[in-house]
């Protein structure tokens, strides 16, 4: 319970720390992803998502991401190159079409019962300049997501809590940390190859007027 409640805390910070000083909103994300096996160390993915604010009433974006994945030491170290369309409500109150291109590379690690592991990936993302003036375009940026799991013997729920932060490349004005991502939750495993997930996300936004987002998602996952 000690750890339950310390890591909505940690979920919940940057909402409390910044709450005078950003509009919030409240949201959720519903995902599907399909991952399938090529060959012992490669695989392809596929994950479409899709996001809603002000209190489920409201579109915020639909994305859809495909990739491959390469496994480098025993499904410890990972590879991977991925393509992600994203349609989406923008700041100008436009819909608009972008289109984003990432490499990642992870690693995670066992200590009994807990997964340590870290995701870094590189991003460029392709904006419509028809549907916003952007002074950059593609906007390049590192993503380093840092995440601890709990194994709980003979229960199909596994509990983590991560950390993303995210900064810019080769912007005109800085490269700096612009975004963090906390988020708290639990997959639960279905059966051997089905997984879902439930969570609490807060992104917490340091540069522009980008509203602070809290939302809840539930995810499902199966592996063919």
């Amino acid at each position: 319970m000690n750890l339950f409640r310390f890591s909505i805390f940690l979920i919940l910070f940057p909402f409390v720390a910044y709450a005078q000083e950003r509009e919030t909103f409240f949201g959720s994300s519903l995902s599907l992803e399909i991952e399938k096996e090529l060959t012992q160390k490669l695989d392809i993915s596929f994950e479409e998502e899709l996001r809603l604010l002000a209190d489920l009433n409201f579109y915020d974006r639909l994305m859809s991401d495909i990739g491959l994945n390469y496994s480098l030491i025993d499904k410890q170290l990972k590879i991977g190159a991925h393509y992600c369309y994203i349609h989406m409500f923008n700041t100008d109150f436009l819909y608009e079409n972008r289109h984003r291109y990432y490499l990642f590379l992870s690693y995670k690690h066992d200590i009994n019962k807990f997964t340590l592991s870290w995701r870094g990936r590189l991003q460029g993302t392709y904006r419509d300049e028809s549907r916003g003036a952007y002074k950059i375009n593609p906007k390049y940026a590192l993503r380093n997501k840092f995440e601890v799991a709990y194994s709980i013997f003979g229960s199909p729920w596994k509990p983590y809590l991560s950390c993303e932060l995210t900064n810019s490349i080769h912007d005109p004005l800085g490269d700096e940390l612009y975004k963090m991502r906390m988020q708290g939750g639990a997959s639960w495993r279905l059966d051997r190859t089905t997984y879902l997930e439930f969570f609490l996300r807060t992104d917490e936004y340091f540069i522009g007027n980008d509203p602070r987002v809290i939302s809840v998602g539930v995810g499902y996952k199966m592996k063919l």
